[in-house]
């Protein structure tokens, strides 16, 4: 996931929920349980989907369309 968005040049904040429990309260808060779990723009893309994590980016404007 790290390396997908790095390579789509998009900053972004890494929080890993097995060491910090406040990372771990913010993704049960979600309603979801699994990770990656990925927010971008209220948009909510749950493991590593390449098509819907370019989507929520274009949409979000942080990505040309195209």
């Amino acid at each position: 996931m790290k390396a997908w968005l790095s390579h789509a040049g998009v900053a972004f904040t890494t929080r890993n929920v097995d060491e910090d429990g406040s990372a771990y309260d913010a993704l049960i808060a979600t309603g979801f349980r699994t990770v990656p779990l990925t927010i971008i723009g209220g948009r909510t893309v749950v493991g590593y989907v390449p098509d819907a994590l370019a989507t929520a980016l274009r949409a979000a404007g942080l990505v040309p369309n195209g």
